[in-house]
């Protein structure tokens, strides 16, 4: 006789033996049985239905737990509650999948009927090739048995490789047509020396801009000398030791343009730079662009 539940055949004597099991069995777990076969049908698929939607719930707690958890707590509590470290990522898996599908897609029918074997693997997908199954795709896996359901799987993960190939191929490709085509010059300048021109004009904004707002709050802490002394001191550090940083930075690039170039080709008046016309316009609209945007975030935190 077979020894697989789903294709061995019971005497009447054994399905008495076996119902009266089921039966002790239900009192322990406190389980209702149906009175009939089409209500144990319906039990069973609300029963299926709940297990996916408590997969998730489980999998959404799993991920807030990680979350606040240190580096290999989570593992460690997992082997002292007895939880099979697969059970827990799989749910995870599943959760991450609803959280990252758009809301439309999460809602669809043959996505929720998934029995939770199919559905982990489903989490396994990158979410992009999810999204790309319509209604009749999800019903078609869905109603595969699981080898080939794996197998459709498999082809998907596969094709998601193949068009990331593609697409990284594609990509190499625009950007070495892009480096070949880009100009060599700009305002008759080397591209290089021209945007060194336009982004140190505009950086230097940006650096005088917020000097000037700080030189106001150290000479606000140099002044009010009714706060506690401490705290003084602790801001006066703070701003020493960090615009001491800014200052070394910014010496060790100026040496290494004076030392390259020679102090005679940079200082003096004599050796201001001189924009062309349409040079001046890019670089002026760079500056007031950026200053912009500078003092857009000092009101937001205002």
């Amino acid at each position: 006789m077979s020894t697989d539940l789903a294709e061995q055949i019971f005497s009447p004597e054994e399905q008495q033996q076996l119902t009266a099991k089921i039966e002790k069995m239900a009192g322990h777990i406190q389980l209702v049985m149906p009175d009939s076969v089409d209500e144990a049908w319906q039990l069973v698929v609300r029963m299926e239905e709940q297990a996916l939607i408590d997969s998730a719930k489980r999998g959404l707690i799993y991920l807030s737990i990680k979350s606040h958890s240190q580096h290999g707590e989570f593992d460690k509590k997992l082997k002292e509650y007895g939880i099979p470290r697969r059970n827990a990522f799989n749910a995870m898996a599943v959760s991450k999948m609803f959280l990252a599908l758009p809301e439309s897609k999460v809602q669809t029918s043959a996505l929720l009927n998934m029995n939770k074997s199919k559905l982990i693997e489903m989490a396994r997908l990158p979410v992009e090739t999810v999204e790309a199954l319509d209604e009749d795709d999800l019903e078609t896996l869905n109603d595969l048995s699981v080898r080939e359901f794996r197998k459709e799987i498999r082809k998907l993960k596969e094709k998601h490789t193949e068009l990331e190939e593609q697409t990284a191929t594609l990509i190499n490709a625009l950007e070495n047509e892009r480096l070949v085509k880009a100009p060599k010059q700009m305002y008759e300048l080397p591209m290089l020396v021209a945007q060194v021109r336009q982004r140190a004009y505009s950086h230097s904004a940006i650096v005088n801009e917020s000097l000037e707002e700080f030189i106001g709050l150290v000479e606000q802490l140099c002044t009010s000398r009714d706060l506690d002394p401490n705290h003084r001191v602790g801001g006066a550090q703070t701003t020493w030791h960090l615009w001491l940083g800014i200052q070394q930075r910014i010496g060790h690039m100026l040496n290494r343009l004076s030392d390259e170039f020679g102090a005679e080709n940079l200082t003096g008046a004599e050796q201001i730079p001189h924009f062309a016309e349409d040079e001046w316009q890019d670089a002026q609209a760079n500056r007031e662009y950026m200053l912009a945007m500078f003092n857009d975030r000092i009101k937001t935190r205002e």
